[in-house]
C-alpha cells in the first residue's frame, strides 16, 4: 500500500484507533489496579490487566486498519467462475 494524502475522515479515524487502543490499557490497569486493592494481589492483578488492555487495544488497531484498507481499495467483483 503506497502512501497518500489523508482526508479529514482519514485523520479522524486514524485519531479513534490511537484513543481506543490508550483507552483500552488504562482501563486494564485501573481494573488491575481495583482487583490488587480488593485482593491484596499487589503487582499481579495490574500487570494483567495492562497486559491484557495491550493486547485488546492491539486487536482494535489490526481490526481498525483492516476495515480502513477494505474501505481505502476498489471492491472488485466476480467473474463468471465465481473468481476475481
Amino acid at each position: 500500500m503506497a502512501l497518500k494524502d489523508f482526508s479529514k475522515q482519514d485523520h479522524a479515524a486514524i485519531t479513534t484507533l490511537g484513543l481506543e487502543f490508550a483507552l483500552a490499557e488504562i482501563l486494564g490497569g485501573a481494573l488491575g489496579w481495583w482487583l490488587d486493592n480488593k485482593w491484596g494481589t499487589s503487582p499481579w492483578c495490574f500487570l494483567a490487566g495492562v497486559a491484557g488492555g495491550f493486547a485488546l487495544g492491539m486487536y482494535m488497531i489490526i481490526r481498525g486498519a483492516q476495515e480502513l484498507e477494505r474501505q481505502s481499495t476498489p471492491s472488485q467483483t466476480k467473474g463468471k467462475n465465481g473468481h476475481y
